[in-house]
């Protein structure tokens, strides 16, 4: 091969984004195919048919940063001068054991989040787009003696020796096993109710701003 051959040849990754390019691939948020005059999204009513109560505010929260955050839709604070409006329903936020103790205890749950939402235009009400089922599962742990590698503080904050002598990571130091391996547990489900909420906005936004 010549050495004028050699300078022509592209890398592999680089011929895979052209061929990709060519046959219409794209990162998957990044076009936007709703109608040109939808220029601005607001969130409305989001019911929680749920027993989880509030969790609808979080995932409005979620669905309004999303919108800001990403910049390709302008997010209007009032429903009532935005050109479309996302509104929903919570269908289920459950939460079951997937991993037990020698004592039968459950020291690892399975939460999953279950919604339908829908964007409106405000003017007529016409559906622009519309998701049911749309569902995000995530795991957390209710012992401090389990690392769930998922979990939020497993991955916010890296652990160390100096971690391990501290009562919420190592049980064996603490006064009442019991009440941190509780306020472990119920500090897990609150960040990745959080997390779900986070993950269920930018899927419904890309599934959206795409009309799948």
């Amino acid at each position: 091969m010549t050495k004028w051959a050699q300078s022509q040849r592209f890398p592999a990754w680089c011929l895979a984004l052209v061929v990709a390019s060519a046959c219409g691939y794209h990162l998957a948020g990044t076009e936007v195919r709703l109608p040109a005059d939808i220029q601005s999204v607001a969130v409305g009513k989001i019911d929680n048919a749920s027993a989880e109560h509030g969790w609808e505010k979080v995932l409005s929260f979620a669905l309004e940063r999303e919108v800001a955050l990403r910049g390709q839709l302008r997010w209007e604070p009032d429903p009532s001068r935005s050109d479309a409006v996302v509104s929903g329903r919570v269908r289920s936020v459950s939460v079951r054991p997937v991993a037990f103790n020698s004592r039968d205890q459950a020291v690892q749950y399975e939460l999953s989040a279950v919604v339908d939402l829908t964007l409106s235009r405000r003017d007529n009400g016409e559906v622009l787009w519309r998701t049911e089922g749309l569902r995000v599962v995530g795991e957390y742990a209710t012992s401090a003696n389990v690392v769930v590698t998922s979990a939020a503080a497993f991955q916010l904050q890296p652990l160390d020796a100096a971690n391990l002598r501290d009562p919420q990571w190592n049980p064996q130091s603490a006064a009442d096993r019991e009440a941190v391996n509780v306020q472990l547990a119920e500090g897990e489900k609150r960040q990745l109710l959080e997390r779900l909420a986070q993950q269920l906005a930018r899927d419904a936004y890309n599934a959206m701003i795409e009309d799948f």
